[in-house]
């Protein structure tokens, strides 16, 4: 009997053990940072995930986050954030995190980058370079994306039959008409059967700002193919240095990331 008992009284202790241990876990402030890509050709652009870091029963709290490169850091209280950044020095960086909590408790966490040398792959997919084309405009001219390098250029794959993009091409024109002056261009790639009736949409809603492709092909063109674009509208965001920095709905594209995008200085790719 005493024998039982002393083997309970052992299983106890050892239970209230591992539960204070896993109360204090829970309740300890935690840096968790994760990198993606950690490695690449620069510029790289990185998106950091801190939604693994936790605040513990001290919380809330507030965060900094620092890049490593001299650049200014992200301080907020939002751990759910995604965070882009863009290292566009070829060399080896530590981005760091550190998670305090309201009660002065502390964490730290970083992550390595590696901006490497070599030619950033084709693509339109964010961080790929952006597929280079020539295409005639509906005003009698010629564009090729790779000569608008140094400005930012949104492609937008639209059509006037398009119910969506009727809905959305007013959000496209604000950025247009809030931007342009600071370097910032719409190449409007349409998908109507006709040039006219893109034309006609476009004058009709005074969007004549935006620079409007057109080439035969219908919901098939050329470009649209090229880009892999199985619906519409989409828009596709093209940084300075000719990177895409944004594959998707209009509608989820924000003024202060293209501001952002603006800000960044001029440069080439590798």
């Amino acid at each position: 009997m005493k024998r039982g008992l002393a083997v309970l009284g052992i299983i106890c202790i050892s239970l209230e053990v591992l539960l204070v241990a896993g109360c204090t876990r829970l309740d300890s402030v935690e840096a968790v940072l994760d990198a993606s890509p950690s490695e690449g050709a620069a510029p790289l652009r990185v998106e950091f995930r801190m939604d693994r870091s936790t605040y513990g029963s001290g919380g809330p709290g507030t965060f900094v986050l620092d890049f490593g490169d001299g650049t200014n850091g992200v301080a907020g209280d939002d751990l759910g954030l995604l965070i882009p950044h863009v290292y566009g020095p070829i060399g080896t960086y530590q981005a760091r995190l550190t998670v305090i909590a309201n009660d002065g408790q502390t964490n730290e966490a970083t992550a390595a980058i590696a901006a490497t040398t070599g030619e950033v792959p084709e693509g339109s997919t964010v961080g790929r370079r952006a597929y280079n084309f020539t295409a005639p405009t509906t005003d009698g001219r010629e564009i090729t994306l790779s000569e608008l390098r140094g400005q930012v250029v949104l492609i937008e794959f639209w059509g006037s039959w398009c119910i969506p993009c009727k809905a959305s091409m007013p959000h496209i024109n604000a950025f247009w008409e809030a931007y342009h002056d600071h370097g910032f261009v719409v190449l409007a790639v349409s998908t109507d059967d006709r040039a006219e009736d893109a034309v006609q949409y476009l004058a009709k809603n005074g969007f004549t700002g935006l620079t409007c492709i057109w080439e035969s092909g219908g919901k098939s063109t050329r470009i649209k193919l090229m880009y892999a674009v199985d619906w519409i509208p989409r828009s596709i965001v093209v940084d300075k240095a000719g990177i895409v920095r944004y594959n998707g709905h209009p509608m989820d594209l924000e003024g202060s990331f293209l501001e952002t995008l603006l800000a960044e200085p001029a440069s080439e790719p590798p």
